[in-house]
């Protein structure tokens, strides 16, 4: 079986993905079944960006990963089906003012002359479904409210809309991007000491009805009208959250290790 098909049939699509309707079927369908998470990071993990690497990981194994794992999968299945389809770099700003470094991947799609990001990378704030470029807002089942804003200098930013204010996730420009970019933005993310998931315990699953995701010492279940937030105080109530809330394959020795490290020594989110 090809190794797309392999992902494909993982999460109950036994289909080639055809329109955009599919691809939001996929979009769901992955960020639901497959976490974002920096823990193989935490781990000291070996992450490679090869294909079937990828697959053994976030299909296989179900450790999940992050955006330079789960939209190079993306980007790859859609490619399989005959999308056209780019894949590009983005400085994470996270509505500062700040000059961030490139250091997330998501993929451009383009369908019946219209141009869409579709992004299974960014955790809990991944859009479950695709954004579209241009004036239009694109809404998600989650009630999450998105847009693309050009700017003077040809850049782009992705944001989210509040009522009337806008909070921006990232920044981007269309300049060309190839796979050693890639891997050289992967290495800095995973390895360098003051890179954000080296520092970081993160983990998030995107449901229908809601989103489930842990920063450091923080468990949150987040709905469309409300956030309910909870602090984890011992490492069993850490464990369960692993082990119940996200059914995570973790050893006690990880856990021990990861809560000791990244979720007890942490500052309050």
């Amino acid at each position: 079986m090809n190794i797309i098909e392999e992902y494909l049939k993982s999460l109950g699509i036994d289909r080639k993905i055809v329109n955009l309707q599919d691809v939001e079927e996929l979009i769901k369908k992955h960020i639901k079944q497959f976490p974002f998470t920096s823990i193989p990071v935490l781990l000291k993990k070996e992450l490679s960006l090869e294909l079937p690497a990828i697959v053994e990981k976030i299909v296989n194994r179900k450790e999940g990963g992050y955006c330079f794992e789960h939209n190079k999968l993306m980007y790859e299945a859609l490619l399989y089906c005959g999308f056209k389809v780019e894949s590009y770099f983005a400085r994470v700003l996270n509505n500062k003012e700040i000059i961030a470094p490139l250091t997330h991947r998501f993929t451009l799609l383009t369908y019946e002359e219209s141009r869409y990001i579709v992004d299974v990378g960014f955790g809990y704030l991944s859009a479950s479904k695709p954004v579209k470029f241009g004036d239009e807002y694109t809404t998600t089942e989650q009630e999450i409210t998105y847009r693309i804003k050009k700017n003077n200098d040809n850049t782009y930013v992705l944001q989210i809309v509040n009522e009337d204010t806008f909070c921006t996730l990232y920044k981007f420009d269309l300049h060309p991007c190839y796979e050693i970019d890639f891997e050289l933005g992967h290495y800095y993310s995973h390895k360098h000491p003051k890179a954000s998931f080296v520092n970081n315990m993160v983990l998030s699953s995107i449901l229908k009805d809601e989103v489930l995701t842990i920063v450091n010492n923080n468990f949150r279940r987040m709905y469309p009208a409300y956030t309910k937030k909870i602090k984890i105080e011992n490492i069993k109530q850490f464990e369960d959250i692993l082990l119940r809330e996200f059914n995570y394959p973790i050893s006690d020795k990880e856990i021990k290790y990861i809560y000791d490290n990244f979720v007890l020594t942490c500052k309050d989110n």
